[in-house]
């Protein structure tokens, strides 16, 4: 088994073919579906990182900032999938903000 093991561990290393995780800043203004979230810890604290449909492809996005931060765990705490678009105002300075649009 564990030449087996070794075998797969060294494929999925050498491959090239997983996805790149979205930026906050690559899904803003646009609609999409939350479908589930995890935490991970980073240097700079807890992050979510949400499992998305986005134009009918799944893909993992990080959604970062203080304020996106609370508003991903009220939503989760409050079900879902849940329709969604994350938003942020011209201001350079602005934070992260979650719309829902249903």
């Amino acid at each position: 088994m564990s030449k087996k093991l070794s075998a797969a561990l060294s494929e999925i290393a050498e491959s090239t073919d997983f996805p790149p995780t979205l930026s906050t800043a690559e899904i803003c203004d646009k609609p999409f579906t939350l479908t589930d979230v995890r935490v991970v810890t980073t240097v700079n604290g807890e992050r979510y990182i949400g499992y998305i449909t986005l134009d009918g492809e799944s893909h993992e996005a990080w959604l970062s900032g203080s304020k996106l931060h609370q508003q991903v765990s009220a939503v989760v705490t409050a079900g879902l999938p849940c329709n969604v678009k994350v938003t942020k105002a011209d201001d350079a300075y602005a934070p992260y903000l979650l719309e829902l649009t249903d």
